[in-house]
């Protein structure tokens, strides 16, 4: 369970804030059930998931086309480079209350603080398409006895986003103190480690107030706005909440299960499970207190044996982890579905106690989105409370409907090559300073042995003079 803690983004940042947040088709009021106005409302409509679906699908087509096997590496870039990417996606982790899919988010709640790297953009578009479940609003209790107007009462006072503090790791990052270092004593190598944080700190606390002023406008619009889920949307999606077993918080029921042995987990929970840092192999059969460094030996000799394995199933332990995920048959809100505030639940008990279905939305809605008059009607009680507890069986990973933790960060490839090419730049420096060590332990033993020579002879040349001086005598 190591690799599962960490904390709470839009990749199709700019382009998918600003459409959601300004498109008037999603936040007028007035509606013509004229089919001229039906037409503009479909376009405007089309034209803002297609504006997210694209940048999101390219990102992640060329993350898989871009990978070190196939591409030649780039570059390394620089530090203003790097600081506007992590700037960028801190702003992807933004909870905005108008990007929103089936009653959930397309960003973290912030239940954990940290293990926030997967590709943002993949994993919007994976919720997109209803293939993993969005990052729902969790609710720390539940009882199954409350009745609907005590879990409105509830999920009224929900926020977008949960504190740092109120996290299940700690981000050291924000208790990091750069007023008290003195940069001009410290070494090149302290000063780059010192920028780097005092930059991630700074880029925290903006994180925040970014995420406050998104907190401070679904206030201001929520009462009004048709991207605030209804209370009948809210019911539906919490009167049979569920814990997840990693993070012992309540979701609706509509979660992820492992492909594996089909156990529940929330996204939240998911995009923390990822590999482990390129190491070693780990040598079970040989447990000598030499075994370290000999294997460190050898990875300086061979970089290549540096290894990257598979993220495990917390559950059952299955390489390969992955999740599938059924979205519910009758709520479709948000991107690619009714705004949220129009959903009526189709479950309904009429006076004599039978389970009737009402219209979803009125006949303008319905015209000007295209949902079909039956569209909502299909699924009984049966089949929609069946999704959360039918058997779903062993997938394998490469199953299209499976969301895997490398499909997530596609990069991982990339980042065991770098640190086999780091590796293998550490041990020729490390060659080359032993042969420059060599080189001059041996050049000082040829000069110390012709010093030697040297001595030698002039003292044979003196010994012969001595002789002949005394041979004169």
């Amino acid at each position: 369970m190591g690799q599962v803690r960490g904390r709470p983004g839009p990749s199709p940042s700019t382009t998918l804030n600003q459409q959601s947040s300004e498109d008037p088709s999603l936040t007028s009021k007035d509606h013509s059930s004229s089919s001229n106005s039906g037409d503009s409302v479909r376009n405007s409509r089309e034209s803002l998931v297609q504006g997210i679906r694209q940048p999101v699908s390219q990102s992640s087509s060329e993350s898989e086309r871009s990978r070190p096997s196939q591409a030649p590496q780039v570059k390394r870039s620089s530090r203003s480079e790097r600081e506007k990417l992590k700037e960028a996606h801190a702003r992807g982790l933004l909870v905005k209350y108008d990007e929103n899919v089936d009653g959930g988010y397309l960003a973290p709640y912030g239940t954990y603080n940290l293990n926030l790297d997967y590709q943002i953009s993949v994993v919007k578009e994976a919720i997109i398409e209803r293939k993993l479940a969005p990052f729902y609003t969790p609710l720390q209790d539940f009882d199954a006895s409350w009745t609907d107007e005590d879990l409105l009462a509830v999920l009224s006072n929900l926020k977008l986003h949960a504190l740092p503090h109120e996290a299940e790791d700690e981000d050291e990052d924000l208790e990091y103190d750069e007023a008290s270092v003195d940069e001009s004593l410290l070494s090149k190598k302290e000063l780059r480690r010192h920028l780097s944080k005092k930059f991630n700190k700074q880029l925290k606390l903006k994180k925040l107030e970014w995420q406050a002023a998104e907190e401070k406008r679904y206030l201001e619009e929520r009462a009004t706005s048709r991207q605030a889920a209804s209370d009948d949307l809210k019911l539906e999606l919490y009167r049979t909440s569920v814990e997840c077993p990693i993070c012992f918080l309540y979701y609706p029921r509509w979660l992820n299960y492992s492909r594996c042995c089909n156990h529940a987990i929330c996204t939240e929970c998911f995009v923390q499970i990822k590999r482990l840092e390129p190491h070693l192999p780990h040598d079970h059969d040989d447990e000598g207190d030499n075994n370290g460094e000999d294997q460190k030996a050898k990875a300086e000799q061979d970089p290549n044996l540096l290894i990257s394995e598979y993220a495990c199933c917390p559950y059952c332990a299955t390489p390969n982890f992955g999740v599938i995920y059924s979205p519910p048959a009758y709520i479709r809100t948000g991107l690619g579905g009714i705004p949220p505030a129009l959903f009526k639940s189709p479950l309904k008990s009429s006076g004599n106690g039978n389970i009737t279905t009402d219209a979803i939305t009125d006949e303008e809605d319905l015209n000007a989105f295209e949902v079909q008059e039956n569209y909502f009607r299909k699924a009984s009680m049966a089949s929609a409370m069946s999704i959360a507890t039918q058997r779903r069986g062993s997938l394998p990973a490469t199953h299209p409907q499976v969301i895997t933790t490398d499909f997530i960060r596609p990069d991982w490839e990339q980042n065991l090559n770098n640190a086999r090419a780091k590796l293998a730049k550490r041990a020729a420096a490390a060659s080359a300073i032993h042969a420059s060590n060599m080189l001059i332990q041996s050049n000082e033993n040829e000069i110390e042995q012709k010093m030697i020579q040297e001595a030698m002879r002039l003292s044979l040349l003196e010994e012969e003079s001595r002789k002949r001086r005394a041979s004169v005598k």
